[in-house]
């Protein structure tokens, strides 16, 4: 499977990933309506992220980004967008992951696709 998108470097450092991941998601949800849009987690260092938004189907306007990545051995968790840090606390105690795939709902509700080793 394929990922294009945009891409950006954020730092992890006291968790300032989450408010300024946040913020490019609603950068690009202006433009593209927040449920048409993936995000994608990767290449976590001790002090950044690299982080891709992209379509679901298509390549976005600017896409600066392509990952390959694995077809299968994917897990799935699903909820709302408020227990968000609750589900990311369960899977991140099994060890970190390779890869993250997020997708949201404008109604609250997500739906993340993770890989590890």
């Amino acid at each position: 499977m394929k990922f294009e998108g945009i891409s950006r470097t954020f730092s992890t450092e006291g968790n300032r990933q989450y408010a300024t991941i946040g913020a490019f998601w609603e950068e690009m949800s202006k433009i593209y309506g927040v449920e048409k849009l993936r995000g994608l987690g990767y290449n976590w260092t001790e002090n950044s992220i690299e982080y891709v938004i992209g379509l679901k189907e298509g390549i976005i306007d600017g896409a600066n980004c392509s990952v390959v990545l694995p077809d299968t051995g994917w897990s799935t968790e699903k909820g709302n967008t408020a227990d968000l840090g609750k589900m990311y606390g369960r899977i991140y105690k099994d060890g970190p992951l390779l890869y993250e795939i997020e997708m949201f709902t404008s109604s609250g509700s997500f739906e993340v696709l993770y890989y590890r080793n």
